[in-house]
């Protein structure tokens, strides 16, 4: 397993915003981000409600959960593999190391053998397959979750699942090409 994937020159099938044509606070945002990843930028090209909006719950998926970033990671990675999104797995196998995940738990991600994940991680990683390939998770898979998190973890899973499961869509309606770097670490406030 690799999470070295070469970026390469990519013209995506939609265009990334011009600048000139982007709001003032989009531009500001654009000039302060360093560096300013493709998703960032290829979002840009959203109303500004909507960029907001997904920007507001990108930045809530990152820093204000209530789960540890091991866990966080887990579920991203499993999204990633369940939606073929090399552009998320390219940024967070690095981000699962930096948290603290093993070579051999985020290839359980892939792969989808849980044996290696404990109790907690085997509920979540279970719950988060079935979200995403069945909508509805199963009774069983639910009280598992419930067992190890609160409801209101349970529903900021949800809510994170269906974030990169949006990006992973939108990485694919636009061919974006991989970033020159992979993201480490999250900047938390």
């Amino acid at each position: 397993m690799t999470d070295q994937i070469a970026p390469t020159p990519v013209k995506p099938r939609i265009p990334y915003p011009d600048p000139e044509m982007l709001s003032d606070e989009k531009r500001d945002i654009l000039t302060r981000m360093s560096p300013m990843l493709n998703i960032m930028k290829i979002l840009m090209v959203a109303p500004d409600p909507f960029w907001r909006g997904q920007r507001a719950l990108g930045r809530s998926a990152v820093v204000d959960t209530t789960i540890s970033d091991q866990h966080r990671e887990l579920l991203v990675l499993r999204v990633a593999y369940l939606s073929n999104s090399d552009y998320e797995l390219y940024h967070h196998l690095p981000l699962g190391r930096t948290a603290g995940l093993s070579n051999t738990k985020c290839d359980a991600m892939r792969t989808g053998d849980f044996g290696v994940l404990d109790e907690a991680e085997r509920a979540l990683a279970q719950f988060v397959t079935e979200t995403v390939l069945d909508i509805t998770p199963a009774d069983e898979t639910l009280a598992g979750m419930r067992a190890h998190f609160s409801d209101a973890q349970v529903m900021e899973v949800v809510l994170i699942v269906g974030y990169y499961m949006m990006i992973a869509r939108v990485i694919g309606v636009t061919g974006i090409g991989m970033d020159e770097a992979a993201v480490q670490t999250w900047k938390r406030p």
